[in-house]
């Protein structure tokens, strides 16, 4: 249809430099293109395809269309028979072309606007009087104080000229309007042509009205050749794609036109200093140049201030990054011109592991130093193009237009940038962040319908996703991680009943004296049986325990089960013989104020010994030393001990082990695996023996894996260790078989070096 109508003008422009082009056959070729128009505009307002907002503007265009063509007929029935009195057919003409304005009007505003609250309509009502100024005053100078001047309003045509010199200040401002608030339709093409044909009609009616009371000698072919494209594009507006009634139709939206007001203010302006010239330089042409150099002073003055508003309201007042707000527009852009052109977009989500530790451990001082630092690290290594936000918090966000593999590099390059400690209030921290990576990009299997609602989504679902990994790191969004999102409540609900339905397992890792092999002490490990999932690691469930608060109950459970379990050990050893339990705590425990308490009352109840309790976190845990302190020195205080779990690869400093309530270290098993025989490689675990000694603390080395590895850690002054070189976590009933055994016999356990057990994970008890 499109290229139909545009060869049907090319053939009117032909037309136009014929010999046979004339007044009247510009009146009938004016008149014909508008009865096209109307034709179109019809077809689109009853159209059963097109949805209800789609076709409301056509339902006024389209009498309005019927409006100028009737008058259009009146005004050529008036100038062929010479009548420019108060006949029948100049009275009508004038009525139907005043009328047309109103309904013309109420189309243009009928195409759906941007949402806007109170603040912004008052913003919009004040910069649509100043389109109405400006054009009150183009036409004042123009035509009607020509005419009021000039007296002769009984003149119908004078008459004419001041009514339809109204109607178009009315259109102006309704064009005006419509720039200023956008539009919500997803397709601006229609809107676009309307308000095109519309502007073009009053430019034409306007150099009319103007030669018509300055008696100017405009041929009267002129006005209707003129008007030819103006409705041209009228007509082209009901032609070009409209949005259906199941969907929308592709294309941008019509932005908010935010410099109009100051386009009609520099034009009212230009008009006065005109007719101040025409006045003569005294006294009008310098009075209207100081006002206009007021008014630019003013006017630049409210460009800075809104410049310095927008960077407050879009801007992070402690990290400087952009906020929620201005994240969201670069979004929502990302996005509309991956829909448009296909260009990929990608969203990285980004939240601080341990900050709330550090938050409460430190101060909030320092917390808000970790959040600038985070901030520093996120400007050096995003792209120019890129938009590093704060959405509140220790959340961040990262919107990378036009980006799609190079994601994961950039989630790779900020993570290697935290590796580094930063010094913040003297107090060396490590920066730790899970990152969630989504990307919408071309040929994907939902390319060109993500929204940034949904984007954000998948984004979050891989964060969480990265975070229950434990470690510093990132996680791209696929279905599975969705998939397995859906089914975190599911899993939490039936982890809320697994201790009472008996579904929680223990199993003990030994831990042997180096030097007899005697077995001193078992550390419980907690397992999830599962009812259709099978055996759980902790791994699995253990981060989501944390999140809903379960590790309180599975943490109790796990402490009198123990206690219960290695105390009837205990009672079968011989004199002189001692078995000690080492339990797990999480950091989500330490903030329990009734900790302690409650583990005090359970040794009490069980008869348990406190003095063969060892209590173990790890070093993260202790950065909270506010509140982890008072509950591990109130237990010390009854004689149980606490153990630093792997040790060296958290938050060690001196500083920690100096003043918080430490009595054992763990040596992590990478050092372990580092031992070779060769003394560089031994070196950190020699300065760990070393500094426990200084200290008077205990030392246990995890990950024993080979009887090089015990000799070299016994050489080196290490008294106790454990790892699969002497058994991999076992049943309580496999334990029973070990208390007796020798250091030659490890080795010979079936289950020492079973490849088909389960490896130990760092867990919580």
């Amino acid at each position: 249809m499109t290229r139909v109508v545009c060869l049907l003008f090319a053939g009117l422009v032909v037309f136009r430099f014929t010999d046979l082009y004339n007044t009247q056959a510009a009146g009938i070729s004016i008149c014909a293109l508008e009865t096209v128009a109307l034709g179109l505009h019809l077809r689109v307002a009853f159209s059963r395809r097109l949805s209800a907002a789609a076709k409301r503007p056509y339902r006024f265009t389209s009498p309005a269309l019927a409006l100028l063509i009737i008058a259009g007929v009146g005004f050529s029935v008036a100038f062929n028979t010479h009548d420019r009195s108060w006949g029948v057919a100049t009275v009508a003409a004038v009525a139907l072309r005043t009328l047309a304005v109103p309904v013309l009007l109420l189309g243009l505003l009928s195409f759906a606007a941007e949402p806007m609250d109170r603040r912004a309509r008052w913003k919009l009502g004040m910069d649509v009087a100043t389109v109405l100024g400006a054009g009150a005053m183009l036409m004042w100078y123009l035509v009607l104080g020509p005419v009021l001047q000039a007296g002769g309003l009984l003149d119908p045509l004078r008459l004419g000229a001041v009514l339809f010199a109204v109607g178009d200040v009315v259109l102006l401002v309704g064009v005006g309007t419509v720039l200023l608030r956008g539009s919500a339709v997803p397709s601006r093409g229609p809107l676009v042509l309307m308000l095109a044909g519309t502007a073009g009609y009053l430019v034409v009616d306007t150099v009319f009205l103007y030669t018509m009371v300055h008696d100017g000698a405009l041929h009267d072919a002129v006005v209707p050749t003129a008007l030819h494209l103006p409705m041209f594009l009228i007509l082209l507006a009901s032609t070009v794609r409209q949005e259906t009634a199941g969907g929308a139709a592709a294309g941008r939206r019509l932005r908010r036109n935010a410099w109009l007001p100051y386009a009609a203010l520099a034009g009212g302006f230009a008009l006065l200093v005109v007719a101040a010239a025409k006045a003569g330089l005294f006294p009008w042409l310098g009075l209207v140049l100081g006002a206009l150099v007021m008014t630019v002073g003013v006017a630049a003055r409210q460009v800075l201030a809104s410049r310095e508003n927008y960077t407050l309201v879009v801007t992070d007042s402690l990290t400087g990054l952009a906020n929620r707000i201005q994240l969201r527009g670069a979004l929502t852009a990302a996005v509309d011109r991956h829909r448009r052109t296909g260009a990929p977009v990608a969203v990285l989500l980004i939240d601080l592991n341990g900050f709330k530790q550090v938050n409460d451990g430190y101060g909030h001082e320092v917390g808000d130093q970790m959040l600038v630092a985070f901030a520093d690290v996120l400007r050096r290594t995003v792209r120019d193009a890129d938009v590093p936000a704060r959405l509140g918090g220790d959340e961040f966000a990262v919107v990378l237009p036009g980006c799609a593999e190079e994601a994961t590099q950039v989630a790779e390059r900020i993570l290697a940038a935290c590796q580094a400690p930063v010094n913040l209030s003297g107090h060396r921290l490590e920066l730790r962040a899970s990152i969630g990576v989504a990307v919408a990009q071309r040929g994907g299997p939902d390319a060109g319908s993500v929204d940034p609602n949904e984007l954000l989504h998948r984004a979050d679902l891989a964060m969480y996703a990265a975070k229950r990994r434990g470690t510093p790191s990132w996680a791209e969004y696929t279905a599975d991680a969705m998939d397995a999102e859906q089914a975190v409540p599911a899993l939490a609900d039936d982890l809320a009943r697994a201790a009472d339905a008996g579904q929680l397992r223990l199993l003990y890792q030994p831990i042997v004296a180096l030097e007899s092999g005697d077995l001193v002490a078992v550390e419980a490990l907690v397992r999830w049986q599962h009812p259709t999932r099978g055996l759980l690691g902790p791994d699995t469930f253990i981060p989501l325990a944390e999140q809903t608060g379960l590790i309180h109950g599975i943490g109790g459970w796990v402490l009198r089960e123990a206690c219960r379990q290695v105390g009837a050990w205990q009672a079968e050893l011989p004199p002189g013989r001692s078995l000690h339990l080492s339990v797990n705590l999480s950091p989500i425990q330490l903030e329990r104020p009734a900790l302690a308490d409650e583990i005090l009352e359970v040794l009490e109840r069980e008869g348990f010994d406190p003095r063969a309790l060892v209590v173990e976190m790890t070093e993260s845990a202790l950065v909270d030393d506010r509140s982890a302190v008072p509950q591990l020195e109130r237990l010390r205080a009854r004689g149980v001990r606490v153990a630093l779990d792997d040790f060296g690869t958290g938050y060690s400093s001196l500083r920690y082990l100096t003043r918080l309530p430490v009595d054992i270290l763990k040596l992590d098993r990478c050092f372990v695996a580092d031992l070779s025989g060769d003394p560089e490689r031994a070196a950190v675990a020699e300065a760990v023996i070393r500094l426990s000694q200084i200290l008077h603390m205990d030392t246990v080395a995890e990950g024993i894996e080979d009887p090089a590895q015990a000799t070299e850690l016994t050489l080196l002054g290490y008294r106790t260790a454990q790892g699969f070189h002497f058994a991999r976590p076992l049943p309580a009933g496999d334990v029973e078989a070990l208390l007796h055994r020798s250091a030659a016999e490890w080795p010979s356990l079936p289950t020492a070096l079973d490849p088909a057990a389960p490896r130990p994970v760092a867990v919580h008890g």
